[in-house]
Order: structure tokens, then sequence, then C-alpha cells
């Protein structure tokens, strides 16, 4: 013990860059031909190991993979088109059916336009032939009116005409006298 109170430990700046190996083990740095040969055949059989296992499996799974992605691209594709399609078709549907709609209302504005027209006409003829009637009408009412009166006034022409005279003519005569001055009125 009195030799190690005597030494002194190393300083800090002695013990950097230098560092003690036991005798018959290699450092990491140390380069073995030995342990080279032994990192490459490992690495090999784990490729080969890796290749076998992992590699077709996960080759397949992204050849799956793509072909799926490429499907649904087609997929989407082809309902893009048809979407284009359906589109299309119902923008010209709408234009058709807006075509049909204008022709009906044209036709419907047309046929209530002739079919006023012909009301009107109807009405017209209607009160035409109303206006005619009640002309006829009126113009035998003034005749059976005119004659009731002409009948009428020569009676009483005849009353006040025998009156006057003083005689009393008898029906025959007051009939041919009343038909006579009815003739000159």
């Amino acid at each position: 013990m009195a030799d190690n109170a005597h030494s002194k430990p190393p300083a800090p700046h002695e013990l950097q860059g230098h560092v003690e190996q036991p005798h018959g083990v290699a450092s990491p740095i140390d380069v073995s031909p030995q342990m080279v040969l032994w990192t490459w055949i490992v690495f090999g059989l784990l490729v080969v190991v890796l290749y076998k296992i992992a590699w077709k499996p996960i080759l397949a799974a992204l050849d799956q993979r793509e072909k799926d992605i490429q499907d649904t691209i087609d997929n989407a594709e082809q309902v893009r088109a048809e979407l284009a399609g359906i589109g299309q078709l119902r923008s010209e549907t709408i234009a058709e059916a807006d075509e049909k709609s204008r022709s009906i209302l044209d036709a419907a504005r047309q046929g209530a336009q002739e079919q006023a027209r012909v009301i009107e006409t109807k009405a017209r003829e209607d009160a035409q032939i109303i206006q005619e009637n009640a002309s006829r009408d009126i113009e035998t009412a003034r005749g059976k009116a005119e004659a009731t009166l002409k009948r009428e006034s020569g009676d009483w022409a005849v009353e006040l005409a025998g009156k006057i005279l003083g005689e009393n003519l008898d029906n025959a005569k007051n009939r041919n006298l009343t038909d006579r001055l009815v003739e000159e009125l």
C-alpha cells in the first residue's frame, strides 16, 4: 500500500489518447479479416432469408396494391366518363323538356285564343239572333198593339158617333163602320 500512497493518479490530460487494453482482447475499431468474413456471411444469409421470407411477399403485396390502385383509378375514370355522359344526357333531357313545355304552352295559348275567338263569334251571333228576335217580337207586338188600338179607337169612335147622332147602330153596322175607319187611318 505504501507504493500506492506515493504514486500519484494520472492527470486527465495524460489519459487522453492512451487507452490500455488487456492483452488478447481486440478493439472494436480494429478490423479483423475473420470478422469481415463472418459479417459478409451473416449479411448474405440474412439477404437470402429475407428474400425468401419477406421480399417476395412484400413485392407481391406491392404488386397487388399497385393493381388495386390502378383498378380504382380505371373505375374512377369510367365513373367520371359515365357521369359526364349522364350530365350531358341530363342537359339534353332538360333542354328537350323545356322545348316541349314551350311548345305545349304555345299550343295552349293558340288554342285558348282560338277558343276565345270562337266564343266571341258565337256570342256575337247569339246576340245578333237575340236582337233580331227581339226586334221581330217588338214589331209583332207593335202591330198587335196598333191593331188593337185601331179597333178600340174605332169602337170608341162609333160609340161616340152613335151618341152624337142619337141612334144606336147595331153590331154589324158598328163593325163595318169600324173596319172602314181603320182602313182610312
